[in-house]
């Protein structure tokens, strides 16, 4: 009987130990840290992706100071495009707060999906999850280059990275495309509380592998003059997959009013987006809809004949750029334009829109070899391109 007992005894205090160790290492475990089975892949795609939409800091500062304007589809004085670069912007985007950052995210979502494959727990999505974080991994690293040239190729794996040529970095997206595309399994259907972390497909897995391959197009075209044996084996081979040929399956996120990384890029009032001269020569230029058929009847006098360029101002405007209407100002609008040129830009004088946010919309424009009473309201012109009367020079 007392064998029994003591037994008995033992065993108690041995599970009372054990209980009491078991509780104690959870003590030593950060109740604020998750590991790494707590840890979801998709979570760290949708920061990443969210992220780069811009807040309306970085957006001023890299969309529209710099690429905006660098591709000619805007003017603005302080920018890339009149002379002037700021070290602070390109810090700024460099940043851990913003490009690093993102791009921190989704290697780390790569990381995780692949430590949770190696380790067995895995969810019918987990490897279509690691194909999309290579993905967009691969359009992340390629912005980055096509700005700042050679960057490291295996970063964020916890040692200092080494930078890899502009040549290599492409090689090496052209084979993570290539290859993350081919393994996903459009098959595979997702529970909804994954889906809504998917701000642009919502995990349609037949939409990133039409990304992908299209994103591997664009990347060899770039490499037409530089490497064209390259760009021609690749862009052949990436034409033979799906591609975006319709517009749902555009790569595109909805924006929303606010300061974070859903606010519009082109939401704060004091960038006038002012319309360059390339621009509307490809609004105006290429066939169009005509001015008519878009706007309201009260627009009907200012549209211009069809063949009707302007009145020639050749001591205000330069005539020496290569833009085919220099020194001509569009008094009205043209008679044929893009139609999504009059929602971009909103027509001079057109108060109805509700954009205005002037004390005094009017300005007058002193001087004498302007006709009496010339205004510039409702015309369609741009700056003129690569001359200083595109700053001396305001007509409003």
């Amino acid at each position: 009987m007392k064998k029994i007992i003591k037994i008995t005894t033992l065993l108690t205090t041995l599970g009372v130990l054990f209980t009491s160790c078991k509780k104690f290492e959870e003590i030593n475990n950060d109740p604020l840290a998750a590991s790494l089975d707590q840890v979801q892949v998709e979570y760290f795609i949708n920061g990443s992706i969210i992220g780069t939409q811009m807040d309306p800091h970085i957006a001023e500062r890299t969309f529209v100071l710099y690429w905006q304007c660098a591709s000619h589809q805007s003017f603005q004085g302080t920018s890339i495009s009149g002379g002037i670069y700021n070290d602070g912007w390109s810090s700024d985007y460099y940043g851990n707060g913003y490009m690093s950052g993102w791009l921190n995210q989704i290697n780390s979502a790569v990381q995780v999906a692949e430590s949770k494959i190696a380790s067995g727990n895995v969810k019918p999505y987990t490897n279509n999850l690691l194909q999309v974080a290579r993905i967009w991994r691969a359009y992340l690293m390629s912005e980055l280059s096509d700005n700042f040239g050679p960057i490291p190729i295996n970063a964020f794996q916890g040692v200092n990275p080494q930078p890899a040529s502009v040549k290599d970095v492409y090689y090496f997206l052209l084979e993570e495309l290539k290859d993350a595309s081919s393994k996903l399994d459009v098959s595979v259907v997702n529970p909804d509380v994954v889906k809504k972390e998917d701000p642009v497909y919502s995990y349609d897995y037949a939409k990133w592998r039409r990304y992908a391959n299209s994103m591997r197009l664009r990347l060899a075209m770039r490499l037409s003059e530089i490497d064209p044996g390259k760009a021609k084996t690749e862009f052949e081979a990436a034409a033979t997959g799906e591609l975006i040929t319709d517009a749902d399956q555009t790569f595109q996120i909805s924006e929303k009013p606010g300061w974070d990384a859903l606010t519009g890029v082109m939401s704060r009032e004091w960038n006038p987006g002012r319309l360059s001269a390339t621009l509307k020569n490809l609004y105006t230029g290429l066939g169009g809809i005509t001015s008519a058929d878009q706007l309201d009847a009260k627009f009907d006098p200012y549209i211009k004949a069809a063949d009707y360029v302007g009145i020639k101002y050749a001591n205000h405007f330069s005539p020496l750029t290569n833009d085919p209407t220099a020194a001509y100002w569009l008094d009205g609008l043209p008679n044929m334009i893009d139609p999504r040129a009059y929602k971009a830009f909103i027509i001079p004088g057109d108060f109805s829109r509700g954009v205005y946010n002037a004390s005094n919309p009017s300005t007058p424009v002193n001087d004498p070899n302007f006709p009496t009473g010339w205004s510039g309201n409702s015309n369609f012109n741009s700056y003129p391109s690569w001359d200083q009367s595109a700053i001396t020079t305001v007509h409003t």
